[in-house]
Protein backbone atom coordinates (compact mmCIF):
# COMPACT_ATOMS: atom_id res chain seq x y z
CA UNK A 1 0.00 0.00 0.00
CA UNK A 2 1.46 2.97 -0.89
CA UNK A 3 2.45 5.38 2.58
CA UNK A 4 1.51 8.76 2.13
CA UNK A 5 -0.13 11.57 3.59
CA UNK A 6 -2.02 15.22 2.62
CA UNK A 7 -0.31 17.80 4.74
CA UNK A 8 -1.54 21.60 4.95
CA UNK A 9 0.54 24.21 6.38
CA UNK A 10 1.29 27.77 5.35
CA UNK A 11 3.85 28.90 2.42
CA UNK A 12 4.93 32.37 2.30
CA UNK A 13 5.81 33.83 -1.53
CA UNK A 14 9.48 34.25 -2.22
CA UNK A 15 11.71 37.58 -2.61
CA UNK A 16 12.22 36.35 -6.03
CA UNK A 17 13.53 39.75 -6.67
CA UNK A 18 17.20 39.64 -4.40
CA UNK A 19 18.74 36.38 -6.76
CA UNK A 20 20.73 36.66 -9.46
CA UNK A 21 19.23 33.16 -10.97
CA UNK A 22 15.68 33.15 -12.85
CA UNK A 23 13.88 30.17 -11.59
CA UNK A 24 11.86 27.97 -14.40
CA UNK A 25 9.33 25.56 -13.28
CA UNK A 26 5.39 24.76 -13.44
CA UNK A 27 4.46 25.57 -10.18
CA UNK A 28 3.30 28.59 -8.55
CA UNK A 29 6.46 30.21 -6.16
CA UNK A 30 3.96 31.59 -4.00
CA UNK A 31 1.23 29.31 -2.87
CA UNK A 32 -1.64 30.13 0.09
CA UNK A 33 -1.54 26.80 3.00
CA UNK A 34 -4.84 25.78 1.55
CA UNK A 35 -3.37 24.99 -1.89
CA UNK A 36 -0.49 22.48 -0.73
CA UNK A 37 0.25 19.26 -0.33
CA UNK A 38 2.96 17.22 1.53
CA UNK A 39 4.02 14.00 0.40
CA UNK A 40 6.70 11.17 2.02
CA UNK A 41 6.09 7.64 4.00
CA UNK A 42 5.68 9.03 7.03
CA UNK A 43 8.90 6.23 7.83
CA UNK A 44 12.62 6.55 8.61
CA UNK A 45 13.34 6.42 5.03
CA UNK A 46 15.14 7.83 1.98
CA UNK A 47 12.58 10.22 0.12
CA UNK A 48 13.53 11.41 -3.20
CA UNK A 49 11.26 13.82 -5.21
CA UNK A 50 11.88 14.62 -9.22
CA UNK A 51 10.26 17.17 -12.16
CA UNK A 52 10.76 16.60 -15.92
CA UNK A 53 12.60 19.30 -17.68
CA UNK A 54 11.91 17.81 -21.64
CA UNK A 55 13.29 20.18 -24.28
CA UNK A 56 11.74 18.10 -26.70
CA UNK A 57 8.03 18.63 -25.24
CA UNK A 58 9.07 22.40 -23.76
CA UNK A 59 9.77 25.45 -26.50
CA UNK A 60 11.08 27.17 -23.89
CA UNK A 61 13.64 25.14 -23.08
CA UNK A 62 14.76 23.91 -26.63
CA UNK A 63 15.55 27.71 -26.97
CA UNK A 64 18.52 27.40 -24.96
CA UNK A 65 20.00 24.32 -25.66
CA UNK A 66 23.75 24.39 -24.90
CA UNK A 67 23.17 26.76 -22.18
CA UNK A 68 23.36 25.73 -18.37
CA UNK A 69 21.07 24.70 -15.96
CA UNK A 70 22.71 26.78 -12.98
CA UNK A 71 20.66 25.23 -9.86
CA UNK A 72 17.67 24.09 -8.16
CA UNK A 73 15.28 25.47 -6.32
CA UNK A 74 13.33 23.78 -4.03
CA UNK A 75 10.70 23.76 -0.68
CA UNK A 76 11.18 21.64 2.48
CA UNK A 77 9.09 21.54 5.40
CA UNK A 78 11.49 20.95 7.73
CA UNK A 79 15.32 21.09 8.51
CA UNK A 80 16.88 18.49 6.98
CA UNK A 81 20.72 19.21 7.50
CA UNK A 82 22.03 15.61 6.55
CA UNK A 83 25.00 16.46 4.44
CA UNK A 84 27.63 14.95 6.87
CA UNK A 85 25.96 11.99 6.50
CA UNK A 86 25.34 11.79 2.95
CA UNK A 87 21.56 12.02 3.27
CA UNK A 88 20.17 15.25 1.86
CA UNK A 89 21.26 16.22 -1.57
CA UNK A 90 20.16 17.93 -4.69
CA UNK A 91 19.92 15.68 -7.94
CA UNK A 92 19.62 15.67 -11.69
CA UNK A 93 19.58 12.87 -14.43
CA UNK A 94 19.71 12.73 -18.04
CA UNK A 95 17.53 10.38 -20.45
CA UNK A 96 16.65 8.09 -17.63
CA UNK A 97 14.85 9.43 -14.20
CA UNK A 98 17.62 6.65 -12.49
CA UNK A 99 20.38 7.88 -14.42
CA UNK A 100 22.23 10.52 -12.20
CA UNK A 101 24.86 12.76 -13.39
CA UNK A 102 24.37 14.86 -9.89
CA UNK A 103 24.52 13.85 -6.76
CA UNK A 104 25.33 16.70 -4.57
CA UNK A 105 25.12 16.06 -1.12
CA UNK A 106 23.91 19.92 0.56
CA UNK A 107 22.33 20.90 4.39
CA UNK A 108 18.54 21.84 3.34
CA UNK A 109 16.87 24.65 5.56
CA UNK A 110 13.12 24.88 6.46
CA UNK A 111 11.35 26.65 3.29
CA UNK A 112 12.98 27.81 0.19
CA UNK A 113 16.28 26.73 -0.84
CA UNK A 114 18.31 27.63 -4.12
CA UNK A 115 21.55 25.54 -4.30
CA UNK A 116 23.66 25.91 -7.08
CA UNK A 117 25.17 22.81 -8.81
CA UNK A 118 29.22 22.48 -8.34
CA UNK A 119 29.41 21.77 -11.93
CA UNK A 120 26.79 23.16 -13.78
CA UNK A 121 24.43 20.80 -16.20
CA UNK A 122 24.19 21.64 -19.96
CA UNK A 123 20.93 21.10 -21.29
CA UNK A 124 21.27 18.91 -24.87
CA UNK A 125 18.81 16.75 -26.21
CA UNK A 126 17.99 14.44 -23.58
CA UNK A 127 15.14 14.52 -20.91
CA UNK A 128 16.51 16.15 -17.41
CA UNK A 129 14.87 15.62 -14.06
CA UNK A 130 15.84 18.13 -11.34
CA UNK A 131 15.14 17.05 -7.79
CA UNK A 132 15.83 16.47 -3.68
CA UNK A 133 16.39 13.62 -1.91
CA UNK A 134 16.59 13.11 2.30
CA UNK A 135 16.53 11.14 5.08
CA UNK A 136 12.44 11.35 6.26
CA UNK A 137 11.79 10.68 9.63
CA UNK A 138 8.80 9.81 11.81
CA UNK A 139 9.79 12.83 13.95
CA UNK A 140 9.97 15.45 10.53
CA UNK A 141 7.28 13.44 8.27
CA UNK A 142 6.44 14.22 5.01
CA UNK A 143 9.05 16.50 3.72
CA UNK A 144 8.11 17.39 -0.02
CA UNK A 145 6.18 19.72 -0.83
CA UNK A 146 3.80 20.10 -3.92
CA UNK A 147 1.16 22.61 -5.16
CA UNK A 148 -2.13 20.25 -5.04
CA UNK A 149 -4.62 22.39 -7.23
CA UNK A 150 -3.13 21.37 -10.45
CA UNK A 151 -0.70 17.98 -11.24
CA UNK A 152 1.08 18.73 -14.47
CA UNK A 153 1.66 15.67 -16.36
CA UNK A 154 5.63 14.36 -15.66
CA UNK A 155 6.27 16.90 -12.54
CA UNK A 156 5.61 14.53 -9.67
CA UNK A 157 7.99 11.88 -9.30
CA UNK A 158 8.62 10.21 -5.97
CA UNK A 159 10.92 7.20 -4.72
CA UNK A 160 10.09 5.75 -1.21
CA UNK A 161 13.18 4.15 0.57
CA UNK A 162 15.19 4.21 -2.93
CA UNK A 163 12.53 0.88 -4.14
CA UNK A 164 10.70 2.33 -7.44
CA UNK A 165 9.78 5.89 -9.27
CA UNK A 166 5.99 5.98 -9.40
CA UNK A 167 4.75 9.37 -11.25
CA UNK A 168 2.17 11.09 -8.89
CA UNK A 169 -1.13 12.27 -11.07
CA UNK A 170 -3.06 13.27 -8.99
CA UNK A 171 -0.95 14.69 -5.90
CA UNK A 172 -0.24 18.23 -7.27
CA UNK A 173 3.05 19.27 -9.00
CA UNK A 174 6.09 19.23 -6.64
CA UNK A 175 7.77 22.62 -6.07
CA UNK A 176 11.09 21.84 -7.61
CA UNK A 177 12.37 24.61 -10.04
CA UNK A 178 15.45 24.94 -12.38
CA UNK A 179 17.79 27.93 -11.83
CA UNK A 180 19.49 30.04 -14.49
CA UNK A 181 21.21 32.71 -15.30
CA UNK A 182 19.94 36.31 -15.26
CA UNK A 183 20.72 36.59 -18.70
CA UNK A 184 18.18 33.95 -20.22
CA UNK A 185 15.11 35.54 -18.55
CA UNK A 186 14.40 36.91 -21.94
CA UNK A 187 13.88 33.61 -23.31
CA UNK A 188 10.98 33.41 -20.52
CA UNK A 189 9.61 36.53 -20.30
CA UNK A 190 6.86 36.25 -22.71
CA UNK A 191 5.87 32.86 -21.64
CA UNK A 192 2.51 31.02 -19.83
CA UNK A 193 1.53 27.19 -19.40
CA UNK A 194 -2.49 26.22 -19.02
CA UNK A 195 -3.70 23.32 -18.62
CA UNK A 196 -7.36 22.09 -17.66
CA UNK A 197 -7.24 20.59 -13.99
CA UNK A 198 -11.01 19.13 -13.48
CA UNK A 199 -10.07 16.03 -15.30
CA UNK A 200 -11.31 13.28 -16.42
CA UNK A 201 -14.22 15.18 -16.89
CA UNK A 202 -17.55 13.66 -18.88
CA UNK A 203 -17.78 16.04 -22.06
CA UNK A 204 -20.06 15.48 -25.30
CA UNK A 205 -17.92 15.35 -28.18
CA UNK A 206 -17.66 18.99 -30.09
CA UNK A 207 -18.65 21.21 -27.39
CA UNK A 208 -18.16 23.86 -25.08
CA UNK A 209 -17.64 22.71 -21.22
CA UNK A 210 -17.13 24.69 -17.97
CA UNK A 211 -13.64 23.17 -16.56
CA UNK A 212 -10.91 24.66 -14.22
CA UNK A 213 -7.76 26.24 -16.12
CA UNK A 214 -4.80 26.41 -14.48
CA UNK A 215 -2.51 28.94 -15.44
CA UNK A 216 1.08 29.60 -14.68
CA UNK A 217 3.23 32.65 -15.36
CA UNK A 218 6.55 31.76 -16.03
CA UNK A 219 8.08 35.23 -15.90
CA UNK A 220 8.42 38.81 -14.00
CA UNK A 221 5.74 40.63 -15.61
CA UNK A 222 2.09 40.37 -14.32
CA UNK A 223 -0.72 38.74 -16.52
CA UNK A 224 -3.80 40.20 -16.82
CA UNK A 225 -5.03 38.02 -19.65
CA UNK A 226 -4.52 34.86 -22.32
CA UNK A 227 -5.49 34.00 -25.03
CA UNK A 228 -5.33 30.12 -25.07
CA UNK A 229 -5.37 27.79 -28.24
CA UNK A 230 -7.15 24.37 -27.50
CA UNK A 231 -7.41 21.34 -29.51
CA UNK A 232 -9.30 18.16 -28.37
CA UNK A 233 -8.32 14.95 -30.18
CA UNK A 234 -9.79 14.85 -33.10
CA UNK A 235 -10.35 18.59 -33.67
CA UNK A 236 -8.68 19.66 -37.14
CA UNK A 237 -8.06 22.98 -35.82
CA UNK A 238 -7.94 24.87 -32.66
CA UNK A 239 -10.21 26.83 -30.89
CA UNK A 240 -8.92 29.98 -29.66
CA UNK A 241 -10.39 31.74 -26.26
CA UNK A 242 -9.26 34.86 -24.18
CA UNK A 243 -9.62 34.68 -20.61
CA UNK A 244 -9.38 37.75 -18.58
CA UNK A 245 -8.25 37.50 -14.72
CA UNK A 246 -9.89 39.34 -12.02
CA UNK A 247 -6.56 39.52 -10.26
CA UNK A 248 -3.18 39.55 -12.46
CA UNK A 249 -1.01 36.87 -11.86
CA UNK A 250 2.00 37.91 -10.49
CA UNK A 251 5.41 37.23 -11.07
CA UNK A 252 6.25 33.40 -11.24
CA UNK A 253 2.56 32.44 -9.78
CA UNK A 254 0.04 30.55 -10.81
CA UNK A 255 -3.95 30.81 -10.47
CA UNK A 256 -7.03 28.13 -11.16
CA UNK A 257 -9.64 29.78 -12.92
CA UNK A 258 -13.67 28.89 -14.36
CA UNK A 259 -13.40 28.88 -18.02
CA UNK A 260 -15.32 27.73 -21.12
CA UNK A 261 -13.07 25.48 -22.75
CA UNK A 262 -13.98 23.21 -26.00
CA UNK A 263 -14.02 19.72 -26.26
CA UNK A 264 -12.59 17.53 -29.56
CA UNK A 265 -14.60 15.51 -31.63
CA UNK A 266 -13.11 12.22 -30.54
CA UNK A 267 -14.91 9.93 -28.43
CA UNK A 268 -13.10 7.57 -25.09
CA UNK A 269 -12.67 7.33 -21.75
CA UNK A 270 -9.36 9.26 -21.72
CA UNK A 271 -8.70 11.53 -25.07
CA UNK A 272 -6.81 14.08 -24.93
CA UNK A 273 -7.13 17.91 -24.68
CA UNK A 274 -3.85 20.28 -25.07
CA UNK A 275 -4.07 23.89 -24.17
CA UNK A 276 -1.57 26.22 -25.90
CA UNK A 277 -1.26 30.16 -24.34
CA UNK A 278 -0.68 32.39 -27.54
CA UNK A 279 -1.23 35.53 -26.18
CA UNK A 280 -0.15 36.88 -23.08
CA UNK A 281 -1.72 40.78 -22.38
CA UNK A 282 -2.92 41.56 -25.66
CA UNK A 283 0.75 40.31 -27.19
CA UNK A 284 1.93 37.30 -28.84
CA UNK A 285 3.12 34.74 -26.57
CA UNK A 286 6.67 33.17 -26.63
CA UNK A 287 6.29 29.52 -27.48
CA UNK A 288 5.98 27.70 -24.18
CA UNK A 289 4.94 23.90 -23.06
CA UNK A 290 1.52 22.81 -23.82
CA UNK A 291 -0.51 21.67 -21.22
CA UNK A 292 -2.02 17.78 -22.27
CA UNK A 293 -4.66 16.86 -20.07
CA UNK A 294 -7.24 13.52 -20.41
CA UNK A 295 -11.19 14.05 -20.77
CA UNK A 296 -13.97 11.28 -21.01
CA UNK A 297 -15.40 12.55 -24.41
CA UNK A 298 -19.29 10.98 -25.02
CA UNK A 299 -22.35 11.52 -26.24
CA UNK A 300 -23.62 9.72 -23.22
CA UNK A 301 -23.00 12.47 -21.17
CA UNK A 302 -25.04 10.85 -17.94
CA UNK A 303 -25.88 13.28 -15.02
CA UNK A 304 -23.63 11.40 -11.43
CA UNK A 305 -25.55 10.77 -8.51
CA UNK A 306 -23.36 9.87 -5.94
CA UNK A 307 -23.44 6.80 -3.89
CA UNK A 308 -22.04 6.35 -0.52
CA UNK A 309 -22.19 3.51 1.48
CA UNK A 310 -20.46 3.31 4.99
CA UNK A 311 -19.64 0.26 6.89
CA UNK A 312 -20.71 0.20 10.38
CA UNK A 313 -22.15 -1.77 13.32
CA UNK A 314 -23.99 -1.35 16.51
CA UNK A 315 -20.83 -2.60 18.45
CA UNK A 316 -18.99 -0.04 17.05
CA UNK A 317 -18.05 2.50 19.40
CA UNK A 318 -16.31 5.09 17.12
CA UNK A 319 -19.00 4.83 14.65
CA UNK A 320 -21.61 7.04 15.66
CA UNK A 321 -19.12 10.42 15.51
CA UNK A 322 -18.18 9.56 11.98
CA UNK A 323 -22.32 9.26 11.17
CA UNK A 324 -22.59 12.37 12.94
CA UNK A 325 -20.17 14.53 10.89
CA UNK A 326 -21.13 12.60 7.45
CA UNK A 327 -24.67 13.95 8.27
CA UNK A 328 -24.23 17.04 8.73
CA UNK A 329 -21.93 16.76 5.35
CA UNK A 330 -25.16 15.56 3.76
CA UNK A 331 -27.73 18.13 5.36
CA UNK A 332 -25.07 20.89 3.13
CA UNK A 333 -24.27 19.16 0.43
CA UNK A 334 -26.29 20.58 -2.13
CA UNK A 335 -27.00 17.32 -5.10
CA UNK A 336 -28.70 14.45 -5.03
CA UNK A 337 -27.12 11.37 -3.71
CA UNK A 338 -27.57 7.78 -2.36
CA UNK A 339 -26.95 6.32 1.42
CA UNK A 340 -26.78 2.97 2.20
CA UNK A 341 -25.06 1.50 5.25
CA UNK A 342 -23.38 -1.96 5.42
CA UNK A 343 -23.32 -3.79 9.25
CA UNK A 344 -20.49 -5.47 8.87
CA UNK A 345 -16.51 -5.26 8.35
CA UNK A 346 -16.41 -5.30 12.56
CA UNK A 347 -18.81 -7.49 14.30
CA UNK A 348 -22.30 -8.29 12.63
CA UNK A 349 -25.59 -7.73 14.05
CA UNK A 350 -29.12 -7.30 14.32
CA UNK A 351 -29.36 -5.10 10.62
CA UNK A 352 -26.40 -7.53 8.97
CA UNK A 353 -27.92 -8.94 5.72
CA UNK A 354 -26.48 -10.83 2.88
CA UNK A 355 -25.16 -8.03 1.15
CA UNK A 356 -23.22 -6.57 3.70
CA UNK A 357 -21.30 -9.91 3.84
CA UNK A 358 -20.40 -9.92 0.37
CA UNK A 359 -19.16 -6.76 -0.49
CA UNK A 360 -16.67 -7.29 2.12
CA UNK A 361 -13.97 -8.10 -0.40
CA UNK A 362 -13.55 -4.60 -0.69
CA UNK A 363 -11.46 -4.68 2.35
CA UNK A 364 -9.05 -7.22 0.86
CA UNK A 365 -9.25 -9.64 3.71
CA UNK A 366 -10.83 -10.19 7.30
CA UNK A 367 -7.37 -8.46 8.62
CA UNK A 368 -7.96 -5.52 7.11
CA UNK A 369 -11.31 -4.79 7.90
CA UNK A 370 -12.53 -1.90 10.18
CA UNK A 371 -15.11 0.24 11.30
CA UNK A 372 -16.18 2.71 10.53
CA UNK A 373 -15.26 3.17 7.50
CA UNK A 374 -16.71 4.30 3.72
CA UNK A 375 -16.57 4.41 -0.20
CA UNK A 376 -17.83 6.66 -2.42
CA UNK A 377 -19.05 5.23 -5.70
CA UNK A 378 -16.56 2.55 -5.36
CA UNK A 379 -14.04 4.12 -6.59
CA UNK A 380 -10.48 5.65 -5.42
CA UNK A 381 -10.94 9.12 -4.75
CA UNK A 382 -8.10 11.55 -6.00
CA UNK A 383 -5.85 11.66 -3.54
CA UNK A 384 -6.44 8.14 -2.25
CA UNK A 385 -5.07 4.85 -2.88
CA UNK A 386 -7.63 2.41 -2.22
CA UNK A 387 -11.93 2.57 -2.27
CA UNK A 388 -12.44 2.62 1.82
CA UNK A 389 -11.75 5.35 4.22
CA UNK A 390 -11.53 5.55 7.34
CA UNK A 391 -12.21 8.62 10.31
CA UNK A 392 -11.48 11.91 8.96
CA UNK A 393 -11.12 14.80 11.21
CA UNK A 394 -14.12 15.51 13.53
CA UNK A 395 -15.84 18.09 11.28
CA UNK A 396 -17.80 17.47 8.10
CA UNK A 397 -15.51 19.11 6.05
CA UNK A 398 -13.37 15.89 4.57
CA UNK A 399 -16.66 14.27 4.09
CA UNK A 400 -18.24 17.03 2.14
CA UNK A 401 -14.82 17.32 0.07
CA UNK A 402 -15.10 13.73 -0.81
CA UNK A 403 -18.69 14.18 -1.87
CA UNK A 404 -17.29 17.12 -4.05
CA UNK A 405 -14.89 14.65 -5.85
CA UNK A 406 -17.34 11.35 -6.12
CA UNK A 407 -20.02 13.76 -7.62
CA UNK A 408 -17.83 15.05 -10.36
CA UNK A 409 -16.87 11.53 -11.30
CA UNK A 410 -18.12 10.30 -14.61
CA UNK A 411 -21.48 8.86 -14.90
CA UNK A 412 -21.25 5.99 -17.64
CA UNK A 413 -25.35 5.16 -16.85
CA UNK A 414 -28.46 6.30 -16.78
CA UNK A 415 -30.51 4.37 -13.62
CA UNK A 416 -34.33 4.90 -13.46
CA UNK A 417 -36.27 3.27 -10.80
CA UNK A 418 -40.45 3.02 -10.29
CA UNK A 419 -42.26 0.88 -8.25
CA UNK A 420 -45.97 -0.13 -7.86
CA UNK A 421 -47.50 -2.23 -5.16
CA UNK A 422 -46.70 -5.49 -7.12
CA UNK A 423 -43.39 -4.78 -8.90
CA UNK A 424 -40.10 -2.35 -8.46
CA UNK A 425 -38.54 -2.04 -12.16
CA UNK A 426 -35.23 -0.60 -12.82
CA UNK A 427 -34.43 0.92 -16.57
CA UNK A 428 -32.09 2.82 -18.06
CA UNK A 429 -28.84 2.91 -20.65
CA UNK A 430 -25.23 2.05 -20.23
CA UNK A 431 -22.58 4.01 -22.37
CA UNK A 432 -22.35 2.49 -25.57
CA UNK A 433 -18.62 1.48 -25.24
CA UNK A 434 -19.67 -0.58 -22.47
CA UNK A 435 -22.33 -2.17 -24.13
CA UNK A 436 -19.84 -5.41 -23.95
CA UNK A 437 -18.79 -5.18 -20.58
CA UNK A 438 -19.46 -7.21 -17.75
CA UNK A 439 -22.23 -4.73 -15.70
CA UNK A 440 -24.69 -6.08 -12.44
CA UNK A 441 -27.30 -4.38 -10.93
CA UNK A 442 -28.10 -3.73 -7.26
CA UNK A 443 -31.42 -3.17 -6.13
CA UNK A 444 -32.43 -2.72 -2.06
CA UNK A 445 -34.99 -1.88 -0.04
CA UNK A 446 -33.98 0.80 2.42
CA UNK A 447 -35.18 1.31 5.74
CA UNK A 448 -33.86 5.32 7.87
CA UNK A 449 -34.72 6.42 11.20
CA UNK A 450 -34.50 3.28 13.59
CA UNK A 451 -34.24 5.08 16.72
CA UNK A 452 -31.48 3.49 19.36
CA UNK A 453 -34.38 3.22 22.04
CA UNK A 454 -35.08 0.24 20.09
CA UNK A 455 -31.78 -1.16 18.80
CA UNK A 456 -29.01 0.13 20.46
CA UNK A 457 -25.76 1.96 19.70
CA UNK A 458 -22.54 1.57 21.12
CA UNK A 459 -20.18 4.95 22.10
CA UNK A 460 -22.92 7.10 22.10
CA UNK A 461 -21.69 7.85 26.16
CA UNK A 462 -18.21 8.29 24.90
CA UNK A 463 -15.96 11.07 26.28
CA UNK A 464 -14.91 12.62 23.26
CA UNK A 465 -18.87 12.55 21.34
CA UNK A 466 -20.97 15.49 20.09
CA UNK A 467 -23.10 16.86 23.14
CA UNK A 468 -26.11 16.39 21.11
CA UNK A 469 -25.44 12.50 19.29
CA UNK A 470 -28.05 11.00 21.57
CA UNK A 471 -30.78 13.49 20.32
CA UNK A 472 -29.81 13.04 16.62
CA UNK A 473 -28.31 9.88 15.64
CA UNK A 474 -30.30 7.27 13.95
CA UNK A 475 -29.66 3.96 12.36
CA UNK A 476 -30.08 5.16 8.29
CA UNK A 477 -29.32 3.06 5.10
CA UNK A 478 -30.25 -0.37 6.55
CA UNK A 479 -31.09 -2.85 4.24
CA UNK A 480 -34.19 -5.02 4.68
CA UNK A 481 -34.20 -6.76 1.27
CA UNK A 482 -32.38 -7.30 -1.95
CA UNK A 483 -34.50 -8.02 -5.04
CA UNK A 484 -31.61 -9.59 -7.22
CA UNK A 485 -31.11 -13.31 -7.28
CA UNK A 486 -26.98 -12.79 -5.97
CA UNK A 487 -26.51 -11.00 -3.01
CA UNK A 488 -23.60 -8.92 -4.80
CA UNK A 489 -25.66 -8.17 -7.75
CA UNK A 490 -26.99 -9.62 -10.76
CA UNK A 491 -25.51 -9.22 -14.28
CA UNK A 492 -27.52 -7.14 -16.70
CA UNK A 493 -28.18 -7.35 -20.52
CA UNK A 494 -28.35 -4.55 -22.58
CA UNK A 495 -29.85 -4.40 -26.21
CA UNK A 496 -27.43 -2.69 -28.81
CA UNK A 497 -28.43 0.86 -28.16
CA UNK A 498 -27.13 -0.03 -24.22
CA UNK A 499 -31.08 -0.23 -22.91
CA UNK A 500 -31.83 -2.60 -20.09
CA UNK A 501 -35.25 -2.93 -18.55
CA UNK A 502 -35.47 -5.10 -15.29
CA UNK A 503 -38.73 -6.02 -13.06
CA UNK A 504 -38.62 -7.64 -10.07
CA UNK A 505 -41.75 -8.82 -7.68
CA UNK A 506 -42.42 -5.97 -4.74
CA UNK A 507 -42.38 -7.41 -0.89
CA UNK A 508 -43.91 -6.52 2.17
CA UNK A 509 -41.67 -6.82 4.42
CA UNK A 510 -41.12 -6.05 8.00
CA UNK A 511 -38.63 -3.32 9.34
CA UNK A 512 -37.17 -1.78 12.42
CA UNK A 513 -39.99 0.80 12.90
CA UNK A 514 -37.77 3.48 11.66
CA UNK A 515 -39.54 6.59 9.63
CA UNK A 516 -39.17 6.05 5.99
CA UNK A 517 -37.84 3.71 3.42
CA UNK A 518 -36.03 4.10 -0.36
CA UNK A 519 -35.93 1.83 -2.79
CA UNK A 520 -32.37 2.13 -3.96
CA UNK A 521 -30.80 0.67 -7.32
CA UNK A 522 -27.87 1.32 -8.91
CA UNK A 523 -24.81 -0.42 -11.59
CA UNK A 524 -21.56 -1.52 -11.19
CA UNK A 525 -18.76 -3.68 -11.40
CA UNK A 526 -17.81 -6.37 -9.70
CA UNK A 527 -13.98 -6.97 -9.71
CA UNK A 528 -12.65 -9.37 -6.77
CA UNK A 529 -8.96 -9.34 -7.69
CA UNK A 530 -8.60 -5.74 -8.94
CA UNK A 531 -10.12 -2.98 -6.49
CA UNK A 532 -10.21 0.12 -8.73
CA UNK A 533 -12.12 -1.79 -11.20
CA UNK A 534 -15.13 -2.01 -9.15
CA UNK A 535 -17.21 1.66 -10.38
CA UNK A 536 -20.17 1.98 -9.37
CA UNK A 537 -21.83 3.39 -12.65
CA UNK A 538 -24.51 5.60 -11.47
CA UNK A 539 -26.84 5.32 -8.36
CA UNK A 540 -30.67 6.26 -7.76
CA UNK A 541 -33.71 5.84 -5.62
CA UNK A 542 -36.87 6.61 -4.55
CA UNK A 543 -38.37 7.73 -1.66
CA UNK A 544 -41.48 5.93 -0.17
CA UNK A 545 -43.26 6.42 3.32
CA UNK A 546 -42.65 5.04 6.48
CA UNK A 547 -45.57 2.10 5.54
CA UNK A 548 -43.61 1.89 2.29
CA UNK A 549 -45.22 2.34 -1.41
CA UNK A 550 -48.74 3.24 0.01
CA UNK A 551 -47.22 6.25 1.08
CA UNK A 552 -44.85 6.75 -2.11
CA UNK A 553 -46.93 9.83 -3.22
CA UNK A 554 -46.91 11.89 -0.36
CA UNK A 555 -43.07 11.20 0.14
CA UNK A 556 -41.66 11.79 -3.19
CA UNK A 557 -38.59 14.39 -2.92
CA UNK A 558 -39.49 17.61 -4.29
CA UNK A 559 -38.36 18.86 -7.33
CA UNK A 560 -36.34 20.76 -8.41
CA UNK A 561 -36.17 23.92 -10.93
CA UNK A 562 -32.64 23.81 -11.08
CA UNK A 563 -31.21 23.95 -14.70
CA UNK A 564 -27.68 22.59 -15.76
CA UNK A 565 -25.68 22.35 -18.93
CA UNK A 566 -23.99 19.38 -20.15
CA UNK A 567 -20.79 19.52 -17.80
CA UNK A 568 -22.69 19.85 -15.14
CA UNK A 569 -22.87 23.47 -14.44
CA UNK A 570 -25.63 24.83 -12.38
CA UNK A 571 -27.12 27.84 -14.45
CA UNK A 572 -28.00 30.73 -12.16
CA UNK A 573 -31.83 30.92 -12.50
CA UNK A 574 -34.53 28.33 -12.70
CA UNK A 575 -35.52 26.81 -15.84
CA UNK A 576 -39.47 27.94 -16.19
CA UNK A 577 -38.06 31.51 -15.16
CA UNK A 578 -35.43 31.94 -17.68
CA UNK A 579 -35.53 29.16 -21.05
CA UNK A 580 -36.50 31.77 -23.04
CA UNK A 581 -33.14 33.57 -22.52
CA UNK A 582 -31.19 30.37 -23.01
CA UNK A 583 -29.19 29.84 -25.64
CA UNK A 584 -30.09 26.43 -27.90
CA UNK A 585 -28.81 23.47 -27.08
CA UNK A 586 -29.21 20.73 -24.79
CA UNK A 587 -29.60 20.96 -20.71
CA UNK A 588 -30.79 18.85 -17.20
CA UNK A 589 -33.44 19.82 -15.66
CA UNK A 590 -34.95 17.79 -12.65
CA UNK A 591 -32.64 15.16 -13.66
CA UNK A 592 -33.90 14.98 -17.71
CA UNK A 593 -32.26 16.29 -20.83
CA UNK A 594 -34.49 19.16 -21.88
CA UNK A 595 -33.64 20.32 -25.94
CA UNK A 596 -33.73 24.30 -26.56
CA UNK A 597 -34.68 24.78 -30.06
Amino acid sequence: MKRIALVLFILHSFALHSLAQVPYGYAPTGVADNELSALGGNKNEFVQGMVLFDPASDPALARIKGKEIKGIRCYMRADYKQKRQSRSAILASTGKIDNFVRTQYVDLAEGWNDVMFDEPLVIGEEKIFLGVQVYETIGTPYPLVAYSKATVPQSCFVNLAKKAWEEYTDRGTLLVFALFDESLSSNFQHVAYAQNTTHPQTVAPERDFTGGLYVHNCSTEPITSIEIAMQGQGATVPTLRTIQFDKPIEAYGGTVVEASLRSGSNEGTSVDWTATVTKINGNEAQAGRPGTTKLYVTYDNFIRTPLIEEFTSQRCINCPQMAYFLDKALDEYKGDYVYVSHHTGFQEDAFTTQPDREILYVFGGYENEYNPAIMYNRAILEGENQIIQGVRDMSPTPYLEALALASNMPAMAEVNIEATESTVRVSGRVARDLINTQLYLSCYLVEDGISTDSYFQKGMDDADAPADLKDVFRHNGIILHYFTKEAIGDLIETNEKGLFDISYPNVEKAGFGGTGRRLVAFVHKVNKSNFGDNYVLNATETRLGADGIRDVENAKREMRNEMFDLSGRRLPSDFKAQSSNLKKGVYISNGRKILVR
